[in-house]
């Protein structure tokens, strides 16, 4: 039985965890490592991960997993972990959309996403600190690295929950809406993120990640190499002549439709 269902629609693609988590006969890693691959050899521009019931966890029963031990706990991980690793590195936009509670390893997979739309009601929590564990996935660095050394340190060592409302004070959430505006909210984004500027948006990534593991110096050591060819691209193209047809007009570039890939 498969955790991870991977669909295509058109530019978008749709990486949805069935059910709550994990289930029982199932196999997260390896179900969650395919669909992932299905997601890089398709054409899509954008990847919206989503859950059927709105919460995020590994596991339909996490009592089951803490009792396999230290040897089959950190291989789990590190499978898991190299599949959030290619989530990361996507060359398209990654949005995920959470309703409900996220909690471990389901945390921190929405952390490797570029976007996070959260409902107010939902709840994200590293729940290992309350049973001698820690997340094994990446999930303490990742979000250090967005709400800073001081917060990550409290929400981690004391498994203190983060409410949506919180999330997006907190620059963990990029987006927090009322609950009944979750899906409108996340398809919109997701809709805009499909129809712009693909390549653009790839090189942006890798720069952001330079960012995150070297500061502004790694950044700066590969910024020519990242942006070399842009302007001459098919999209680079249509974004100059958009922004010269504006600025003619007197008026700022706004938004539009780059066609391709």
């Amino acid at each position: 039985m498969s955790s991870f269902r991977f669909e295509q629609h058109g530019s978008v693609g749709k990486l949805t965890l069935i059910g709550d988590a994990s289930a029982p006969d199932a196999d997260y890693p390896a179900s969650l490592r395919a669909s992932v691959r299905q997601a890089y050899e398709s054409d899509i521009r954008v990847l919206h991960i989503s859950s059927e019931s709105g919460n995020f966890a590994v596991a339909d029963n996490p009592a089951v997993i803490l009792t396999r031990g230290s040897a089959w706990l950190e291989a789990f991980a590190a499978d898991v972990l190299a599949s959030y690793r290619m989530i990361e590195e996507m060359r398209v936009p990654t949005v995920a959309s959470v309703s409900g509670m996220a909690l471990g390893g389901g945390f921190e997979l929405l952390l490797s996403c570029d976007f996070l739309v959260a409902a107010e009601s939902s709840l994200l929590l590293f729940p290992e600190g309350m049973v001698a564990g820690l997340p094994l996935a990446g999930g303490i660095q990742r979000l250090a690295d967005r709400v800073g050394r001081a917060r990550a340190t409290r929400f981690v060592l004391l498994s203190e929950p983060i409410p949506g409302k919180i999330a997006g004070d907190l620059g963990i959430a990029t987006h927090v809406v009322a609950d009944a505006d979750l899906k409108s909210t996340a398809d919109q984004l997701v809709q805009r993120l499909a129809t712009g500027p693909t390549l653009a948006y790839g090189k942006m990534k890798a720069l952001l990640r330079a960012w995150s593991s070297g500061g502004v110096g790694a950044a700066d050591g590969i910024n020519a190499e990242v942006a070399s060819g842009l302007a001459d691209s098919e999209h680079g193209k249509q974004g100059a002549a958009a922004a010269i047809a504006a600025l003619k007009k007197g008026e700022l570039p706004s938004f539009i439709e780059f066609k391709g890939k």
